[in-house]
């Protein structure tokens, strides 16, 4: 297998005698790597220095608060990063069977969300709450690269402009009383065995934030692959009434997210 980046010694070390499947690549300067070694799963991620700490610190932080996958081994090598984790034991809830059998998705979904909310936050140093977000997206903004093009038709006709979302989005801010939050609750970063929830992957964005962020991102998640029907009976499983103005923003501003 051809890496991107030359392995340390003890990356290399770790891969020896195994199966290896490169499973996907986010850019020309990052690699994802599968490893099948002595029946067990890990997964080895190798970027640029700077783009895999930050995932680093906040899975070593949830190591015991929540269900994700256990760091393996962790370096830098000049400007390189290398994370080796355990795979969690899983299957996506965008899987077929959970597409054929929504409802079940829905009850993993509620577990998971439960195990969101277990996390106590008191001494969590990530805060991703609305300032962190309108951060990100004043940036990305202000940088260009965020196109018109891949504003969806009806959002850009209701705004006019990106800089108008933009404005619309530092003026509307509101009080969110904070929570732990995921920060990328999409069905793919949602995994079960035996139909009950086994864990999470993707946690970079992870931190104190409003629920209705990560509510609105699965929202949007359920609607694109369960379908539109399934939204209700996703906060009938969670107990709670939807706070549309939130939903609403929160998904604008998803709008301006790389």
């Amino acid at each position: 297998m051809k890496f991107n980046y030359d392995l340390t010694a003890n990356v290399s070390s770790f891969l020896d005698n195994s199966a290896l499947e490169e499973i996907g690549i986010g850019c020309s300067s990052s690699q994802v790597i599968k490893i099948t070694k002595d029946t067990e799963e890990y997964y080895l991620k190798m970027a640029k220095k700077g783009l895999l700490t930050k995932e680093y610190e906040k899975l070593k932080w949830l190591a015991g608060k929540l269900d994700v996958p256990q760091v393996i081994l962790y370096e830098t090598s000049e400007d390189v990063e290398f994370l080796i984790t355990k795979a969690i034991p899983r299957q996506m809830v965008c899987d077929d069977y959970f597409l054929k059998n929504p409802k079940l998705g829905l009850k993993v979904i509620a577990e998971a969300f439960k195990k969101i909310y277990s996390v106590d936050i008191t001494n969590c140093p990530f805060d991703t709450s609305i300032d962190y977000k309108l951060a990100l997206v004043n940036d990305n903004v202000r940088k260009g690269l965020i196109k018109e093009e891949n504003i969806k038709k009806e959002v850009l006709e209701k705004y006019g402009s990106i800089d108008n979302i933009l404005s619309y989005l530092n003026t509307n801010k509101f009080y969110e009383p904070l929570c732990f939050s995921h920060g990328d609750t999409s069905l793919p970063n949602i995994f079960a065995l035996n139909n009950h929830f086994s864990g999470f992957i993707d946690v970079g964005e992870c931190g104190m934030a409003d629920k209705w962020f990560d509510l609105a991102i699965c929202e949007k998640s359920i609607r694109r692959n369960y379908g539109d029907e399934y939204v209700k009976a996703f906060y009938q499983e969670l107990g709670i009434t939807p706070d549309q103005d939130k939903i609403d923003y929160y998904l604008l501003m998803m709008e301006l997210y790389l």
